[in-house]
């Protein structure tokens, strides 16, 4: 009988533990804005340049976290607003990981955005996780396609001309993976631009959905 009512009791036990176990991985806030992807995407190398010259590649994203967009130093309104949210938030979502958190600004208009170019841009905003890039689209187009982004570059006979850009923020980890995508506001008659409040919101529960896969 005391046999019985032992193994009734850890049965119990398993069972209550079980439930609680089930139930803490799956209370998990769901981020209003941003996509985890099931699986971390591995990147294939690539190759542009920074605004200070050097060579960017896939060994530069390891050891830190990134979140990098897509965009042009001739825009008039995403990037240049975006940019500024992001280097005024930095230090609150730095303060979630263990690793450097940098902001990769990649231009898709290597036209005009040569090194100096990039690099007066990217100084304007006095933030040293700030890093912009680029290259010809022979590098540039499949290194935007793996991170899920897209360009599109019309008639540039005109010095005015505009690019057609990706407004998301896409995260990548230590490990040189893609592994989630920040995406802004979709409002009619409003510039899709990242909301920080929301960022810094979707943020943590990005991380922790990551920790948990």
């Amino acid at each position: 009988m005391f046999r019985k009512l032992s193994y009734l009791l850890l049965v119990i036990v398993a069972f209550v533990a079980g439930m609680y176990f089930f139930i803490t991985l799956n209370d998990i806030k769901e981020p209003r804005f941003a996509l985890v992807y099931e699986k971390p995407i591995t990147l294939a190398d690539f190759s542009l340049e920074d605004h200070n010259g050097e060579k960017v590649n896939r060994e530069r994203l390891y050891g830190q976290w990134t979140l990098a967009f897509v965009g042009y130093t001739y825009c008039p309104d995403i990037c240049p607003l975006t940019l500024a949210k992001l280097a005024g938030v930095h230090q609150d979502l730095e303060k979630l990981v263990k690793e450097p958190l940098k902001i990769w600004f990649v231009s898709v208009d290597p036209k005009r955005d040569t090194t100096e170019q990039l690099k007066n841009y990217v100084n304007y905003f006095e933030h040293a996780s700030v890093v912009g890039m680029s290259a010809g689209h022979g590098d540039l187009f499949p290194f935007v396609r793996q991170l899920r982004l897209m360009y599109a570059i019309g008639n540039t006979d005109t010095p005015d001309y505009l690019v057609e850009h990706s407004a998301s923020l896409v995260l990548i980890n230590p490990k040189g993976q893609l592994v989630a995508m920040f995406k802004p506001p979709m409002e009619l008659g409003v510039l899709p631009i990242i909301d920080t409040e929301i960022l810094l919101a979707d943020f943590p529960l990005v991380l922790k959905k990551l920790k948990a896969s």
